[in-house]
């Protein structure tokens, strides 16, 4: 969490550069979402998120989508398949204002599922420009001191689509260079290009 806060308009924003294991991240995002509600909405920095946890995913996503548990996705590897789903939520407790979640070419990974699965599900306006689209679990592979390869490990399958965002990337609703998508969000126009 880079940062957490209420704006003026009554707006929260928070910044979520990286999704650490769910273990570690828990205290933070219960912190964040307590600051979030009662938010007249809520404003979802991506643009700078690299990735990590598939649980921390769930666990953000559930806090959006509702109360009742919901399946995000299943990941296919050769020989297992792992389904990740959000939590049963107390009543009333996910948060139902409206969302804004921001992504450009840094918003990578388990970056990207959140978004995607947010937006496919229709709970959010996706703003900024299209992310990496790296939706494959890969195992990097040092070939030579000069080249990396990648071995694709498994596949991502969105359980509400069927697909994912692999070589797309996430595209938005509301399409601007990444720099100027909190600006887009909140309503304020762009200043011109310089």
């Amino acid at each position: 969490m880079r940062e957490v806060r209420r704006l003026g308009d009554g707006t929260c924003l928070i910044a979520l550069d990286g999704l650490e294991p769910w273990a570690v991240a828990r205290p933070y995002v219960d912190g964040a979402f307590a600051l979030a509600r009662g938010a007249s909405w809520i404003v979802l920095d991506l643009r700078a998120n690299g990735g990590g946890d598939p649980a921390t995913v769930a666990a953000i996503a559930g806090r959006l989508l509702g109360d009742a548990a919901t399946q995000l996705s299943e990941v296919a590897h050769r020989d297992r398949r792992r389904q990740w789903w959000t939590a049963d939520r107390p009543a009333d407790s996910a948060l139902t204002g409206d969302v804004a979640v921001l992504v450009g070419g840094r918003t990578y990974s388990s970056g990207e599922a959140l978004a995607y699965h947010l937006r496919v599900r229709g709970r959010v306006t996706v703003v900024g420009a299209a992310t990496a689209g790296a939706a494959d679990h890969v195992t990097p592979v040092q070939l030579t001191p000069q080249v990396r390869g990648v071995l694709p490990e498994a596949y991502v399958r969105d359980a509400h689509t069927g697909g994912n965002w692999e070589a797309t990337g996430v595209v938005p609703d509301l399409a601007c260079p990444a720099g100027d998508a909190l600006t887009v969000a909140l309503g304020r126009p762009v200043p011109p290009a310089r």
